[in-house]
């Protein structure tokens, strides 16, 4: 299989615009998230003929899965807070 590797391209300042149905806007956003890509990058890719990288797409997964544990934490973290603070508030 023969794939196209097109360079980055800096100062993308051309838009191409497809009307597409809600059902085929949402499966592109589905199938972009699923590899990692914003749904520009996903449509660009495939219609330059990229092929997607399996590898990157789920190194990006982890990092996606990591960031959302990150998240979590942290919105627990901030709920420890205020409600200590809180606490703190009805002691005094």
């Amino acid at each position: 299989m023969t794939v196209a590797v097109i360079p980055a391209v800096e100062g993308r300042t051309t838009r191409l615009t497809a009307l597409v149905s809600e059902a085929e806007a949402e499966q592109v956003t589905r199938q972009a998230a699923a590899s990692g890509l914003s749904v520009s990058a996903y449509l660009r890719d495939r219609a330059l003929g990229v092929a997607p990288d399996a590898r990157e797409s789920a190194a990006l997964r982890q990092v996606d899965a990591f960031i959302d544990r990150i998240e979590a934490d942290l919105d627990s973290a901030i709920a420890e807070v205020s409600a200590t603070i809180a606490r703190m508030g009805t002691v005094a």
